[in-house]
């Protein structure tokens, strides 16, 4: 099995990311690729066997980066199809149906 990736970003397109800079960058970070994920699944469907959406954080050797992927197996038809859906087709701005679009939450006296 020939595992491949496709980057897709911590949010959709046309919706403004996390910042490095910002306080509690990881946390906002990664809640924003789960909510993103939770579109994804809403809008081009569950990953079929072969393929899965995920978080990936970069190397120690950088600064912090989260971002959503999928990761498929290239030798798998539907896979391969489902990682190219979701590169080509992803929504571009957050919608209302995804069960995380509640605001960023409260945390340790931390506001979103």
């Amino acid at each position: 099995m020939s595992l491949d990736i496709i980057a897709l970003g911590t949010v959709p397109a046309g919706e403004a990311p996390a910042v490095a800079s910002e306080s509690d960058y990881v946390g906002r970070a990664f809640w924003q690729c789960r909510r993103f994920i939770e579109l994804l699944r809403h809008t081009v469907g569950a990953e079929p066997e072969g393929a899965k959406l995920r978080v990936r954080r970069t190397g120690p050797d950088f600064d912090p980066y989260l971002e959503v992927v999928v990761e498929f197996d290239e030798a798998n038809r539907a896979a391969r199809a489902y990682a190219n859906r979701c590169a080509g087709e992803a929504p571009t701005r957050w919608d209302g149906t995804a069960t995380t679009s509640r605001p960023f939450p409260v945390i340790a006296g931390k506001t979103g």
